[in-house]
C-alpha cells in the first residue's frame, strides 16, 4: 500500500471513532438529563430555553442524519481504499 492510501485509512478510522465517541456522549447526556428532570415544573415561564417540540425534532434529525453520513463516509475511506 502506498501513503495515500494509508494516510485515508487511518483518517477514516479516526472519524469514525470521533463519531462513535460523539454518539455515545449524545445518548449520555441525554439519558442524564432525563434522569435529573423527569418531571416539568409546572410554573416555568415560556421563555425558559426550552425549545419547542418541533425544534427540537428538527435538531435531531439534523443531528441523527449528520452523524448518519460521518458513519457511512469514515467506513468508506477505510473500506473503499
Amino acid at each position: 500500500m502506498d501513503y495515500s492510501t494509508i494516510l485515508v485509512k487511518v483518517t477514516g478510522a479516526v472519524l469514525l471513532i470521533w463519531t462513535l465517541r460523539s454518539i455515545y456522549k449524545h445518548f449520555k447526556d441525554h439519558k442524564t438529563k432525563n434522569d435529573a428532570h423527569p418531571a416539568a415544573t409546572p410554573g416555568l415561564n415560556k421563555d425558559d430555553k426550552n425549545p419547542s417540540l418541533s425544534e427540537q425534532l428538527l435538531n435531531n434529525l439534523l443531528l441523527y442524519l449528520w452523524l448518519a453520513f460521518m458513519i457511512i463516509f469514515s467506513s468508506g475511506m477505510i473500506l473503499n481504499n
